[in-house]
């Protein structure tokens, strides 16, 4: 059985996977990477240092690391709109058309339109009783609540950019203090320590460590140490940064790393303090306690060797949602090859040249248009004018005013020279490399100027469908399972943090978001269906508010229905319609209450006067007799079920006659 469990918590190790080596270093035998120690909790201050020292070492000094750098600031750069080589002292604005920040931001607008919808049921092997599917729906509930509250949509979205243009998006889970739920915030990738050697594939993270540089207040960091137990030197070292003329200042920022592996965390400082080391606080782990041994049968206290009450081991199983701990880190990547922890490529790199063209090509359009108000060109022989006198002509012209020569025509003595105007094939050029740049971002059907060339409703649907399918297949998932990995997170922190589930054995649920919720989707092709299905009564009033984006949709159906049943509450403040239903009110209590008369219930002769009211004639005496004939028939039938009730039925006779 322990081999099972050990084969078991494998599975969340690190055994067998790619680790985002070279292709030299994927065929060696042996050790292949720098000989690193376990971080323990009794690792000592010093050898723990040395540790995360070598681990900052490692990826500061790292190829991954130093060409990442480039590609990043190249990205954020080009995003900014700084594509030009102007000296920096010149103040006037680049000619610059940000193709790809048009297109990034069309982009993510449509993967992040709304939140994405958590879905929580029961795992298979769970009982499907009332109690948990009540369970699994209010948890969906508390996750929907919690993702609106902490904006999850505009994180997620933050998230994605930082991925576009720092190859690399990053969002930590966590708790928050102030609200008391779970929340997760955006890191910038440049913040993180990584392993270079590891790499983020459909597990996530492969590496055995993050690292994260952070800032707080030494007031902060001083409650923080002082509450779960700092390290001594490390609460010393704060106080003494934070001294300033021999007075605390705590509201200094003090700069530290925060350093993560899947059983725990620590700080260090400056490469030479510990400010506190603990087991991963996101975790329930399983609390032993001794308790004196039960009494026996006859009652009496159970003792040990020396006459004392016996001891017990009493372990507490922690409640967790998660099978095994895990860095609170969530990570976005979507080009990696395997071969490091941030991803190969870009959109944004990909249409660095592209851009590049754009920029060109605009500005040949530009200085050739500059040019065609071209100068003049004065012919001093034939004008009769001097050097002086000519450039005082130009002026004159420029301004609208009259020049006279001397004699011969004028075209002999002034010309003006204009550019030629440029070949179409430029300006096509021009217009084919915008178009390209956004069929690679997947956003031509989505900006007018995409959709600019084409003349026909059709192609226009065409061009939007093809790039919701570019989008979907190429992104949106990963946003989506980015979704569901900070969801999963949220339940694992209300088991942590949360007394209305922290030790509590709940049933087993599994999470994850509603497939296609981040797909990029038309709006207003969404309100059409809405409408066409609320017309077939296929869709409630409040989903059709909801669908169309209301933004109080409940409101909304409900003073629907009070217009229909009681308008009398929807329009209290009104004095005349209140006016209107009182007069109503009185109008129908003057009224007599009216009564309805059956027609079998009548005497014949009121029989024959509803008949004749009806264009019917009857008479009474023949409606008596008729009357009169149907209760002796009832009478007779009566008699007749009566007497089959007493009768005794004679045996039956065996066929062929009686026998003796």
């Amino acid at each position: 059985m322990s081999s099972i469990l050990d084969a078991f918590y494998s599975l969340g190790k690190n055994l067998n996977k790619a680790r985002g080596k070279s292709a030299e270093v994927e065929t060696e035998q042996g050790v292949v990477s720098e000989k690193f120690p376990e971080l323990k909790l009794d690792t000592d201050n010093i050898e723990l240092l040395k540790l995360t020292s070598k681990w900052q070492k490692t990826w500061i000094e790292s190829d991954v690391y130093k060409k990442w750098l480039i590609k990043i600031d190249y990205n954020e750069d080009y995003w900014k709109g700084k594509q030009h080589d102007q000296p920096k002292a010149d103040k006037n604005r680049p000619l610059v058309d940000n193709v790809i920040f048009e297109s990034l931001e069309t982009y993510l607008p449509q993967v992040t339109r709304r939140n994405p919808d958590p879905m929580v049921t029961l795992r298979r092997t769970e009982k499907q009783t009332p109690e948990n599917l009540a369970y699994a729906q209010e948890l969906q509930k508390e996750l929907a609540e919690i993702a609106d509250e902490v904006v999850l949509r505009l994180k997620l979205k933050k998230g994605a950019r930082h991925w576009a243009i720092y190859l690399l998006g990053a969002l930590k889970p966590g708790w928050d203090l102030n609200k008391d739920i779970p929340t997760v915030k955006v890191v910038r990738a440049k913040k993180l320590i990584l392993d270079p050697d590891a790499t983020i594939d459909e597990d996530g993270y492969t590496g055995e460590y993050i690292g994260e540089h952070r800032k707080l207040p030494a007031s902060d960091i001083l409650s923080m140490l002082e509450a779960i137990g700092g390290e001594d030197e490390g609460i010393k070292k704060i106080k003494e940064l934070a001294m300033k003329d021999n007075q605390p200042a705590l509201a200094t920022e003090i700069g530290f790393i925060e350093w993560w592996t899947d059983q725990y965390i620590c700080w260090t400082l400056a490469d030479d303090k510990v400010l506190m080391k603990k087991k991963n606080p996101h975790w329930n782990y399983d609390d032993t306690t001794k308790e004196e041994a039960p009494y026996d049968e006859q009652g009496n206290p159970q003792l040990d060797e020396q006459g004392q009450p016996l001891m017990v081991d009493n372990t507490a199983v922690g409640v967790n949602h998660f099978s095994v701990p895990r860095k609170p880190y969530v990570l976005l990547s979507v080009f990696n090859l395997g071969k490091q922890p941030v991803d190969e490529t870009s959109l944004i790199g990909q249409n660095l040249a592209s851009q590049d063209l754009v920029n060109k090509r605009l500005k040949q359009i530009d200085k050739n248009a500059d040019s065609m108000n071209g100068g003049m060109v004065v012919s001093l022989e034939r004008s009769g004018l001097t050097q002086p006198q000519a450039k005082g002509v130009t002026e004159a012209l420029r301004r609208g005013g009259t020049v006279t020569i001397p004699a011969g025509a004028v075209t002999d003595a002034i010309a003006r020279m204009s550019a030629p105007a440029l070949p179409a094939d430029i300006y096509l050029q021009l217009q084919d490399t915008r178009t390209r740049m956004r069929d690679i971002f997947g956003t031509r059907g989505s900006s007018p100027a995409g959709l600019a060339t084409e003349d026909t409703v059709r192609g226009k649907l065409q061009n939007r469908a093809l790039d919701t399918d570019r989008i979907g297949g190429g992104f949106s998932e990963y946003l989506e399972q980015m979704a569901d990995n900070i969801y999963n997170w949220f339940v694992q922190l209300l088991y942590v943090y949360d007394d209305r589930y922290a030790n509590t054995p709940k049933p087993k649920v599994r999470v994850s978001v509603k497939e296609g919720s981040l797909l990029p989707k038309d709006s207003m092709t969404l309100a059409n269906q809405a409408i066409e299905l609320a017309g077939q009564n296929r869709m409630a009033l409040i989903d059709l508010y909801k669908a169309l984006d209301y933004p109080n949709p409940e409101e909304t159906a409900a003073n629907v229905w009070l217009e229909v049943n009681a308008p009398e509450i929807l329009f209290a403040n009104d004095q005349r319609i209140q006016q209107v239903v009182e007069a109503r009110k009185n109008a129908s209590a003057a009224k007599p209450p009216s009564e309805s008369i059956n027609f079998k219930d009548l005497p014949p002769e009121g029989q024959a006067q509803m008949a004749e009211q009806a264009g019917l004639k009857l008479h009474p005496e023949a409606l008596a007799a008729f009357h009169e004939n149907k209760a002796k028939e009832e009478a007779a039938k009566e008699v007749a079920t009566e007497a089959g009730k007493r009768s005794i039925p004679l045996p039956a006779i065996p066929k062929g006659g009686a026998q003796e």
